[in-house]
C-alpha cells in the first residue's frame, strides 16, 4: 500500500464530505449587491453578515463577489439584523430582516463614502481567513494558529499555492523564480539573505500575506511564477489601542510582541516591536558514487546542524490627513540580528587504493541589520476612484559573517600506514546592500472603464568583500589566502512605463496593459587586483491580457496572459569559484542571461451558499531557463561543482484548486491542491539532459471551534515526486496543529505544533549528464516544535468609545433615511453602472476598523 497517497486521500475526505452536507442544508436566503451610494459601481470583496436578533449571535458572514452580488442561503426562519461594510464607506444595518422559508432579494445596498478619519465599525462576525479574487488572494495572518510565535517562513509554508524548500527558500507552485515584496515594494528586506530574513521577522508583525500568480502590467515584472507580497502591520483603530504577547516553546524559542496606535482625525500613529529568539535544529545524509581518472570511489557523509537566531524587529510610521482626501505617511521597518549556526559532519571515502575520512567541526557567528524607510503621498480627487499615489521608498542592509572551519582528514592508500592533518581555515563575509524606489501610479475611472499608469524607477547596489584567512602549518599562524577571496559588486538600475485600461460590456471585462522596462546591470569581481567586468543592458516590453466574463452573480470565469522576466543575481553570476568547502566548490556564471517567461491562466471562481471555489489551469513557457548544475571538479574524482547556467526552455503547466468550505459555524475548511506537469529541454554539451514529470502538491487547513472560547487548527500538507534539471526530488509531508482560548475578552492563550510527527525532510536523487556523478541525500530543515503564546488587548478597541459609536449610528441611521427603499426586499436589483475591477486588491473590511 502506498501510505502517501492514503495520507493525502486521508486529508481530502472531509472537505468533500462536509461539502456533501452543506449542499443538503436547506432554508430561506438573503441575496443583493453592495454598490456605491454616488455612482453605483459594484463593491466587490466587501463583507456582509447576517445576526440573529433573538441572541445577537452571528449566523454567517461572506465576501461580495465580482460584481457586488452576495447570496447568503440555508437560513433558518427568524429576525435577523444584516451588516454590510468596506473600507472607506459607511456601515449600512437593517435591523428587521425576516426569513421565512423564502428568498428574499435586498436589491441594491447602497453605501456612502466615509468623511475623513474611518471610524471605528463594529462586526461580530468572524475575519475570513482567505479573501479570493481573479488575480489575487490575499491570506489573513491573525487566522493562522499554527503559525502563532513563530517566523515569517512558518507562516508562508502554512499560505496555499507557497513552499518552503529545505533552505528556506520560497516557492510558489512548484517554481522558485517568485517576487518577494515588502508592503508592495521592492525592498533589501528580499535580499540576497532572504531565507535568513525571513527566518528573523515574527509572524506577529505580519497582517496580510498576498499572493499574485499572474500579475498585470502594472505591477513588477520581475517573478517567473508571480509575486508574493508581504503587508506589514499598521494602525486601522481610532483612539488609543495596543495589544501584547509572550511566547515561550521548545528548542529554546522565546519571543515577545507589543504594539501601541493612536489615531485622530489629523494623525495616526503607530509602532510595532517583536523580539525573537530560537533555534532550528536539522540534519542531513549524502551517498554519493563518483568515476574519475583514479575509479570509482563512494562517499557517504553524515552532518547535523543548529541554527541560533537573535532578532529585534521595529515597524513604526505616521500618516498625516492633510485634508480629506490627502494623506502623507512616513514608514519605517527596522531589522537587527545575530545568528550563529554549529556543523558536524562526517565522511567516508573508498576507493580501489585508497581509505578517507573527514570529520568537520564548523562554527558560524554572523550580525546584520536591515534598514527600510518609505514617504507616501496619496490623493483622492472628487470623482469616486481617482486617485494619485507616490512613494520613495530607501533601504540597506549590512550582513557581516565569520565561518570557523575546522576539518580533520586521515587517509590511508593501500599498503602504507594511515596518515593524516587538521585543516584550519577562516572565512570572513561582509556584505552591503542599498536600494532606491522612486514611484508614481494614477488612477482615472471613466464610464463604464477604468485606465491607470504609472511609472518607477529601482536602483540596486550590492557588494559582498569576501576573505579567508588558513593556518599556515609551518609557521603556526593563520595567513591571507588572497586566491580564496574575491570582492563582488553588482549594480541594477531598472526603469519602468506601465498603462493598463479596463473596459465593461455588460458581464463582459477587457483589461490589456504595457510595461515597458529598460534595464542595466554590471557586475565586477576582483580577485588578487584582477578586475573582471560583465554588463547586461536590455530594454523589453511586458504586456498583459485579461479577459473576465460575470457568468453569474456568482461565476466568475477569466483567461489571462503576461510576460515576465527573472534576472539573475549575486552568486549565481559571480564567476569567483569559492572552495571554502574542500568537498563542494561553487561558481557563478557571469554570462547568465534573464529568463523570459510567457505566463497564461484560465481562472474560474464560484461561490455557493457555504462553499467557495478558485480553480486555474495555468501554463509557463520559459526560454533560457536557469539551472544549478552539480558535477565533478576537473579531473577529481572526490570535490564536487555547483554552478548555474540557462538551458534551451522550460515548461511548467497544471492545475490547481483552493476551496473554502464553512458547512457550519463550528468548523471551516480550506483545500488546496495543485497538480503539475514540468518539462526541461536540456543541453548535452551542458550535461544536462532533458527531462520532465508530473507532480502534485496539496494542502487541508481545518478550523473548529467547539465552543465560543476555544478554537482548534489542523493543517497538514504533502508535496509529491518531482523532476529536476538532473535528477528528481522525492516527496514530502508534514502535519501541523495549534489552538486558541480566550481567557477573557482581552486576554487568550494559545499553542501550536509544527511537525507533529517529525515528518519534513527533503531528499533527492542527482545524476550528472556525463555520467561521472551519482548522489541521493536527504536533508531537514528543522525538527519539530511546539510553541506556547499568551496576548492581551488593551486601548478603546477592548470596550469601545461610546461618544464614536454613537456618532457613527447616527451617520448610519442617516444613510438610510436618505435610501429608505433600498433595503426593501421588493424591490429589484441594480445591475446597471459601471464595470467589475477583476485587478482591483480586495480589502480587509471584517473585524474592526
Amino acid at each position: 500500500m502506498n501510505f502517501k497517497r492514503l495520507y493525502f486521500l486521508l486529508l481530502a475526505t472531509p472537505i468533500l464530505f462536509l461539502a456533501t452536507l452543506a449542499h443538503a442544508q436547506t432554508g430561506g436566503s438573503v441575496s443583493g449587491k453592495l454598490v456605491d451610494g454616488a455612482n453605483g459601481q459594484p463593491l466587490e470583496f466587501a463583507t456582509v453578515s447576517l445576526i440573529n436578533k433573538a441572541d445577537n449571535k452571528p449566523f454567517r458572514s461572506t465576501q461580495t463577489a465580482l460584481g457586488g452580488g452576495f447570496n447568503i442561503t440555508g437560513v433558518p426562519n427568524g429576525t435577523y439584523i444584516f451588516r454590510a461594510s468596506f473600507v472607506g464607506y459607511i456601515s449600512f444595518s437593517n435591523d428587521n430582516v425576516l426569513i421565512s422559508g423564502a428568498a428574499i432579494n435586498l436589491g441594491a445596498v447602497k453605501l456612502t463614502t466615509a468623511k475623513g478619519v474611518l471610524k471605528e465599525v463594529q462586526v461580530t462576525a468572524q475575519r475570513s481567513q482567505i479573501q479570493l479574487s481573479t488575480d489575487k488572494k490575499v491570506f489573513s495572518v491573525d487566522q493562522s494558529l499554527v503559525s502563532q510565535g513563530g517566523s515569517a517562513t512558518d507562516l508562508l509554508s502554512n499560505v496555499p499555492s507557497v513552499q518552503v524548500d529545505v533552505d528556506g527558500n520560497i516557492n510558489l507552485r512548484g517554481s522558485s523564480d517568485v517576487r518577494i515584496l515588502i508592503n508592495g515594494k521592492p525592498s533589501a528586506l528580499t535580499g540576497a539573505n532572504l531565507a535568513d530574513i525571513l527566518q528573523s521577522i515574527p509572524a506577529s508583525s505580519i497582517e496580510n500575506i498576498e499572493v499574485i500568480t499572474n500579475p498585470s502590467s502594472k505591477y513588477d515584472a520581475e517573478g517567473q511564477s508571480g509575486i508574493i507580497n508581504i503587508v506589514l502591520k499598521r494602525n486601522a483603530q481610532v483612539g488609543f489601542n495596543g495589544s501584547a504577547s509572550v511566547t515561550a516553546g521548545t528548542q529554546h524559542t522565546y519571543n515577545t510582541s507589543l504594539n501601541l496606535a493612536y489615531q485622530t482625525k489629523a494623525v495616526n500613529l503607530y509602532t510595532n516591536y517583536s523580539f525573537r529568539k530560537g533555534t532550528r535544529i536539522g540534519n542531513g545524509t549524502s551517498h554519493t558514487i563518483t568515476n574519475g581518472s583514479t575509479g570509482t570511489i563512494t562517499q557517504d557523509q553524515v552532518a547535523d546542524q543548529s541554527f541560533n537566531i537573535n532578532s529585534n524587529n521595529i515597524r513604526s510610521g505616521v500618516d498625516f490627513y492633510l485634508d480629506k482626501k490627502t494623506t502623507l505617511s512616513l514608514t519605517n521597518n527596522i531589522n537587527i540580528r545575530t545568528n550563529d549556526r554549529l556543523q558536524n559532519g562526517f565522511t567516508n571515502l573508498a576507493g580501489p587504493t585508497i581509505l578517507e575520512t573527514i570529520t568537520r567541526n564548523n562554527t558560524s557567528n554572523g550580525s546584520g541589520h536591515n534598514l527600510d524607510f518609505n514617504l507616501d503621498f496619496s490623493h483622492k480627487y472628487k470623482k469616486p476612484q481617482q486617485e494619485l499615489t507616490a512613494n520613495i521608498g530607501y533601504s540597506t542592509s549590512k550582513n557581516d559573517n565569520t565561518d570557523y572551519l575546522n576539518t580533520l582528514y586521515n587517509y590511508q592508500f593501500s599498503g602504507q600506514l594511515p596518515t593524516g592533518y587538521n585543516s584550519l581555515q577562516n572565512n570572513f563575509n561582509l556584505g552591503n546592500q542599498h536600494n532606491l524606489n522612486l514611484q508614481a501610479d494614477y488612477v482615472l475611472p471613466l464610464k463604464n472603464s477604468r485606465l491607470e499608469m504609472g511609472y518607477r524607477s529601482t536602483f540596486n547596489k550590492t557588494d559582498n568583500n569576501y576573505t579567508v584567512d588558513t593556518l599556515n602549518q609551518v609557521a603556526g599562524r593563520f595567513v591571507r589566502a588572497d586566491t580564496l577571496g574575491n570582492l563582488f559588486t553588482y549594480n541594477e538600475q531598472v526603469h519602468a512605463l506601465y498603462t493598463n485600461y479596463q473596459h465593461s460590456f455588460g458581464n463582459f471585462s477587457l483589461q490589456a496593459g504595457l510595461r515597458a522596462e529598460d534595464a542595466h546591470i554590471t557586475t565586477q569581481t576582483t580577485v588578487l587586483n584582477n578586475v573582471e567586468n560583465h554588463n547586461q543592458d536590455y530594454f523589453r516590453i511586458y504586456p498583459s491580457v485579461f479577459l473576465t466574463q460575470k457568468l453569474t452573480e456568482n461565476q466568475t470565469l477569466q483567461l489571462s496572459y503576461s510576460r515576465r522576466v527573472s534576472r539573475p543575481r549575486d552568486r549565481q553570476i559571480s564567476p569567483f569559484l569559492d572552495r571554502s568547502d574542500r568537498q563542494n566548490y561553487q561558481q557563478g556564471n557571469p554570462n547568465l542571461r534573464p529568463e523570459d517567461t510567457h505566463a497564461f491562466e484560465l481562472s474560474y471562481i464560484n461561490y455557493f451558499k457555504a462553499l467557495t471555489l478558485t480553480s486555474s489551469l495555468y501554463y509557463r513557457k520559459t526560454l533560457d531557463d536557469i539551472q544549478r548544475i552539480q558535477t565533478l571538479y576537473g579531473n577529481s574524482s572526490t570535490i564536487t561543482l555547483t554552478t548555474f547556467d540557462n538551458v534551451t526552455s522550460a515548461s511548467n503547466g497544471g492545475y490547481e484548486l483552493i476551496a473554502k468550505l464553512t458547512p457550519s459555524k463550528i468548523i471551516d475548511l480550506t483545500g488546496n491542491v495543485n497538480v503539475y506537469y514540468r518539462s526541461i529541454n536540456g543541453n548535452a554539451l551542458q550535461g544536462i539532459r532533458s527531462s520532465s514529470g508530473t507532480s502534485f502538491n496539496g494542502n487541508l487547513t481545518a478550523n473548529v471551534k467547539p465552543l465560543p472560547k476555544l478554537g482548534f487548527q489542523i493543517r497538514g500538507d504533502y508535496q509529491g515526486r518531482q523532476v529536476t534539471a538532473q535528477g528528481t526530488q522525492n516527496a514530502l509531508y508534514g502535519v501541523d496543529g495549534g489552538l486558541k482560548y480566550d481567557i477573557t475578552k482581552t486576554l487568550n492563550f494559545s499553542a501550536n505544533a509544527r511537525d507533529i510527527f517529525n515528518t519534513r525532510k527533503f531528499s533527492n536523487t542527482v545524476t550528472s549528464g556525463d555520467g561521472r556523478l551519482f548522489q541521493t541525500s536527504d536533508r531537514r530543515f528543522a525538527t519539530r516544535i511546539v510553541l506556547f503564546t499568551l496576548s492581551y488587548r488593551f486601548g478603546q478597541t477592548v470596550g469601545g468609545n461610546k461618544q464614536q459609536r454613537k456618532k457613527q449610528d447616527q451617520q448610519r441611521d442617516d444613510q438610510q433615511d436618505q435610501n429608505p427603499d433600498d433595503m426593501n426586499p421588493n424591490n429589484g436589483g441594480n445591475n446597471g453602472g459601471g464595470g467589475s475591477n477583476p485587478t482591483a486588491p480586495p480589502l480587509n473590511t471584517s473585524g474592526k476598523i
